[in-house]
Order: structure tokens, then sequence, then C-alpha cells
């Protein structure tokens, strides 16, 4: 008799177990059909937006804005890390050749560009003269305090340089 009463309760635990499924499937299907009739109630499905499509859209905005200002925030501060790594090096690069200007004001910086063009024309002439010579380019950088690629590329622009005015002389070589 105990054998049967554990399958009595085993096969009444099944039993709820299908009722409530079956429960759990009409629920679902009664509020499918009440949200088509909703749907169906509406005035006009194309013009307005879903709730949850609305609050998708605007926590995607919020988001995409943060970010958009975050990297608007990095930019500024790799900027601001720049420009302080490019003042304390310029006087590092060719102290011989590059002269500050005792006049740093709002007025000056016409001329502060002007300065800053011939000292680079005048290093740049350097670097020609020191190529002419045979140096090498390890040896010019370390004597500029230049470095190395800069060196390299105005040599190569002196050399394309006169590449091109060859070709320009002699147009039918």
């Amino acid at each position: 008799m105990a054998l049967h009463t554990i399958n009595l309760w085993e096969i009444v635990l099944d039993g709820t177990q299908i009722f409530l499924c079956c429960l759990i499937l009409l629920v679902l299907i009664r509020n499918k059909i009440k949200y088509k009739q909703l749907l169906l109630k509406m005035p006009s499905r194309e013009n307005s937006l879903n709730f949850n499509t609305e609050f998708i859209i605007r926590a995607i905005r919020q988001q995409s804005d943060l970010a958009f200002t975050h990297i608007m925030e990095t930019i500024a501060k790799e900027r601001k890390t720049l420009d302080t790594y490019f003042e304390l090096r310029e006087p590092q690069m060719a102290p011989h050749l590059v002269q500050p200007s005792p006049d740093h004001g709002v007025a000056q910086a016409p001329a502060a560009e002007a300065a800053e063009l011939k000292a680079s024309d005048t290093i740049y002439s350097e670097i020609e003269t020191l190529a002419d010579q045979g140096m090498s380019l390890g040896d010019i950088s370390e004597e500029l305090n230049v470095p190395i690629g800069e060196v390299e590329l105005v040599l190569k622009l002196k050399r394309l340089s006169a590449e091109s005015a060859k070709n320009n002389n002699n147009p039918s070589a």
C-alpha cells in the first residue's frame, strides 16, 4: 500500500505541473490577444512609437552623448599634454640654432611664427650642409639634437626637389 501511495503522489504532482503549464499558456495567449486588440484600437500605429522603443532610443542617445563627451574630454586632455610636451621639448631641439624671443605677447604672434619658420629653415639648411659634408644620419641627428626621422625627411625632400627641378629643365630626357 505504501508503494501505491508514493505512485499516487507522483501522479498528483505530475498532474499539477501539467495544469500549471496549461494555465501559463492560457495567460500568455490571452495577453497576446489583448495586446493585438489594443494595437487595433490605437488611432495611428505609424505615428506613435511603442514605449519600449522610445525608452531604448533615449537610452542609446544618452549613452552615445556620454561617449562623445568622454571622447572630446580625452582629446582635450591629450591636446593639452601634447602642447605642454612640445613647449618643453622645443627649446631642447637644436638649442644653438633656435633663439627664443624675449617677448611672448599676443601682439607678437606673427613675429613668433616667422621666427619659428626662420629657425626651422636654419635647421633644415644645417641638415643639408652636414649631409653634403658626408655626415651620417645618426651623426646629424645627434649634432643638431633633431630626430633621425626628421633628418631623413629633410634629405628625401631635398633629393625629390632636385629630381623635380632636373626633370623640369630636361623635359625630353
